[in-house]
C-alpha cells in the first residue's frame, strides 16, 4: 500500500513552502531596493566634479570608485598592456592599458586607455602618442577582488592593478582608470581611435521579475491547496458524497 502523508504534516509542509517562497520574494524586493540605491548613487558620482589624481590617492580605494578624475602625468608607453578579446559595436578588438607616472619613478595608475578593433593596435598606438602632453581625464573604477592573467599571446584577460602593477618595476594604485568622457546611452560607432569613454551605471538584473515569481509560486501553491482542502471537500458534501479521504483513498 503506498504511503500517504497525514493531512496535518501535509498542510504543514505546505505552509512551510509558502513561508519560504514569500521569504524569497521579500529578498528579492529588497535587493532591488539596494540596487536603486546603488544605481542613483554612483551615477551621482559619476557627474560629480572631477577630483584631482593627488587627492583621490589619498582617499580610500572604495571612496574613489566610480568617481571622475585627473591625472597629469607621465605615459609609460613602452609597458603598455593588451586586454584581448573585447566586444564593442558588435565587433572584436582589444583594449590598450597604459601606465601613467604621476612622479618620476613612481607611483603610477593604470589607465584603460580605449578600445580598438582587432588588426588595428598600431594605428590606436599612434593616435594616443599623439596626446602624450594631455592629462589623463576618466573615470576612477574600483574592484577589490579583481584579477587577471596573461595569456599565451601576451595579452591580458582583465585589468587588474594588483596582477598587472606586479610586472612592472614601480608601485601602482589600488584602483584603475577608464579614459574618455561619460558617453550617451547609445553612442555610435566611434571615428577616432582608440574609442574611448564610459557609460552610466545601469544593472540589469530583474529582481522585480523574480520577486513577482516567488510570490506567483506561494500564490498557485495556497490555490492548490484551497481547491484540495476546501473546494473539494465542499463540492462532494453538497452532491450527498462523502468527501474524499485526505491521504487520497475512497470510501469502501
Amino acid at each position: 500500500m503506498p504511503f500517504r502523508l497525514p493531512t496535518p504534516v501535509l498542510v504543514a509542509l505546505i505552509a512551510l513552502a509558502v513561508a519560504v517562497l514569500v521569504a524569497l520574494g521579500v529578498w528579492q524586493l529588497q535587493r532591488n531596493a539596494w540596487r536603486e540605491r546603488a544605481v542613483a548613487d554612483r551615477n551621482a558620482r559619476i557627474v560629480a566634479a572631477p577630483l584631482a589624481v593627488e587627492a583621490a590617492a589619498r582617499l580610500p580605494p572604495a571612496a574613489v570608485d566610480y568617481r571622475p578624475v585627473t591625472a597629469p602625468g607621465t605615459w609609460d608607453h613602452a609597458r603598455a598592456m593588451v586586454l584581448g578579446n573585447r566586444i564593442r559595436f558588435g565587433t572584436k578588438g582589444e583594449e590598450i592599458v597604459e601606465p601613467l607616472l604621476l612622479a618620476p619613478g613612481g607611483p603610477a595608475v593604470l589607465v584603460n586607455r580605449g578600445w580598438y578593433p582587432a588588426g588595428e593596435r598600431d594605428r590606436a598606438l599612434a593616435g594616443l602618442a599623439q596626446r602624450d602632453g594631455e592629462p589623463a581625464q576618466g573615470l576612477a573604477r574600483y574592484v577589490e577582488w579583481l584579477g587577471g592573467k596573461q595569456t599565451t599571446a601576451g595579452t591580458w584577460t582583465q585589468i587588474s592593478p594588483r596582477d598587472m602593477g606586479a610586472t612592472l618595476p614601480y608601485a601602482v594604485l589600488p584602483w584603475y582608470v577608464v579614459e574618455g568622457q561619460l558617453l550617451p546611452e547609445r553612442a555610435g560607432h566611434p571615428s577616432a581611435l582608440p574609442a574611448q569613454g564610459f557609460f552610466a551605471y545601469a544593472s540589469t538584473t530583474p529582481h522585480l521579475q523574480y520577486a513577482l515569481t516567488w510570490f506567483g509560486l506561494a500564490a498557485a501553491l495556497v490555490t492548490v491547496a484551497v481547491l484540495r482542502f476546501v473546494v473539494a471537500p465542499r463540492r462532494e458534501r453538497a452532491r450527498g458524497q462523502p468527501p474524499p479521504r485526505p491521504d487520497g483513498g475512497g470510501a469502501r
